[in-house]
């Protein structure tokens, strides 16, 4: 029975590694829902970046297509014909799809864990404070027999 008390410490080190890795390791439950968040993040911004990539792409074919669309878009940047005089207010926005946002590119965030390597050395010292009581209660038991 006194060895089985000994076998207490890796089994004490094993829960500890176990609980640890599974509440704050790499691959923990934090873990996985700051990911899936992530993901979710990452996909509702390239859902946006895919309506605005269709926005410009219609612009652009109304560009090509329209000679007079073009010309709009060429007097509102500054441009006009051979010839021709126009007052420009400075000061004004620009009115080419105002609403127009080129969209950003997100990276996803590194999440928030404990390394493998504190885990694994947190165990270890549990089961080594395990180990000494053990040592110093069979000490003090041989200590008392010792002294009767």
């Amino acid at each position: 029975m006194g060895f089985l008390r000994y076998l207490f410490a890796f089994w004490t080190a094993f829960t500890v590694y176990s609980l640890f890795s599974f509440a704050y390791g790499p691959g923990s439950i934090q873990v996985q829902k700051h990911l899936e968040t992530e993901i979710e993040r990452l996909s509702q911004n390239l859902n946006s970046l895919e309506v605005t990539n269709r926005k410009l792409l219609n612009t652009a074919a109304g560009l090509e297509s329209d000679r007079e669309t073009l010309s709009v878009y060429a007097r509102q940047l500054g441009y006009g014909r051979q010839g021709e005089k126009f007052i420009r207010i400075i000061g004004l926005e620009n009115t080419i799809n105002p609403e127009m946002f080129p969209g950003r590119i997100l990276q996803a965030a590194d999440p928030d864990f404990v390394p493998d390597v504190r885990i694994k050395i947190l165990a270890i010292f549990f089961a080594a404070a395990v180990l000494i009581f053990f040592f110093a209660v069979d000490f003090l038991s041989l200590r008392g027999m010792h002294r009767d």
